[in-house]
């Protein structure tokens, strides 16, 4: 009998550690009887499948389990549905109601929750921005400047009001992956001293996060691309197919500039980066164009139609473009400005600035 019930507690803890060790989502959707229902994640700009099921009766299940917290995506194709949520090691719970409003319900997940503030304390800034940008879609299509100019200084204004709110939450919740996850979602926000300020209050146990590590590492990355640092290397296809490395551009001022065909604001900036490289070319200024395309047509077509002569290259991989990974670019344009000696000078120069510094450091043009 003693030898049974020794057998039974050693069971009951061995059912505890493995319960404790996995997640199990049961999700109901209202609404919808039949369909396959999948379960995704983002990974390096790329949509992921981790689990599908097939939804019987309005019911679904996924079993798993996962090293540390990370947003995942359960999604149901026919009706529109991408709804993301915390998942974690324990019984979380899903409805999802496919009405006008399409209202969900998550529970469980204590990362969640914490996910769950940070939307509700954001949800008034994000309507403003939101009311900022139609204002100035609409002085756009009217060719209103005076109202363009008005809605880009309301919008900087609100969007500071953001990153403060992020900086305040992560400090708070210091040992939850929302805050990681919040700073790299929004990381075209933050600069070096922001992201150091944050980084040195995180919980060093959420090591092994892949949001903590990802935060720590660029961290590293933009300390190596600041000023006064040797310009890290790279080599990528020129437009003929012929590789060209930076470092072989070496005796002139040079602009790494990385933008795409696609992106608007880098197109509207071309004619300055083009009046920039005539007047100073001849004084010893070039331009090494990397960009985030991945159609190599439509980069060619907006090479020639912007008359961008200088050198250009790319690995056609968007985002995961190897170069732009390496200076830690999460939006574009973006630039850094290298002495002949490849120490970069000046970093992330638009308009009128960037030919300021140039004629700082090779004089006026001529």
């Amino acid at each position: 009998m003693r030898n049974a019930v020794i057998l039974l507690i050693a069971f009951l803890i061995v059912t505890a550690c493995t319960h404790t060790n996995q997640y199990m989502i049961t999700g109901t959707v209202d609404g919808v009887d039949s369909v396959m229902v999948f379960m995704k994640k983002r990974d390096a700009g790329k949509w992921i499948n981790v689990d599908s099921a097939e939804l019987v009766a309005g019911k679904f299940t996924f079993t798993g389990t996962i090293e540390s917290p990370e947003m995942y995506y359960i999604t149901i194709s026919e009706k529109k549905i991408r709804m993301p949520f915390f998942i974690e090691n324990s019984d979380i719970e899903v409805t999802i109601t496919v009405d006008s409003a399409l209202t969900t319900n998550i529970k469980g997940s204590a990362v969640q929750d914490v996910y769950k503030e940070y939307i509700g304390l954001s949800e008034p800034i994000n309507n403003e921005m939101s009311a900022i940008y139609k204002e100035y879609r609409k002085a756009k299509e009217a060719d209103d400047e005076a109202g363009i100019a008005r809605a880009d200084s309301l919008y900087e204004v609100v969007e500071a009001q953001k990153t403060e709110l992020i900086v305040q939450f992560a400090k708070e919740h210091n040992t939850s992956v929302v805050s990681p996850y919040l700073i790299l979602r929004n990381a075209y926000q933050f600069e070096l001293p922001e992201l150091e300020e944050i980084s040195v209050v995180l919980d060093t146990n959420m090591s092994g996060s892949s949001y903590y590590d990802k935060l720590m590492d660029r961290v590293e990355i933009l300390k190596s691309v600041q000023i006064g640092q040797p310009a890290p290397d790279f080599t990528q296809n020129d437009t003929a197919g012929d590789p060209l490395t930076l470092s072989s551009l070496k005796g002139k001022y040079l602009l790494v500039d990385f933008w795409a065909s696609w992106c608007g604001p880098c197109r509207a900036e071309n004619p300055n980066v083009v009046e920039a490289w005539k007047k100073y070319h001849k004084k010893g200024f070039d331009i090494l164009g990397v960009s985030l395309d991945r159609n190599r047509d439509k980069w060619i077509e907006a090479i020639d139609k912007d008359d961008l002569t200088w050198n250009h290259v790319s690995d056609l991989q968007y985002w995961s473009n190897a170069a732009s990974k390496l200076y830690g670019v999460n939006s574009i344009p973006a630039n850094v400005l290298l002495d002949p000696e490849g120490i970069i000078i000046a970093r992330n120069l638009r308009g009128e600035d960037l030919q300021l510094k140039l004629e700082e450091v090779l004089g006026p043009a001529k």
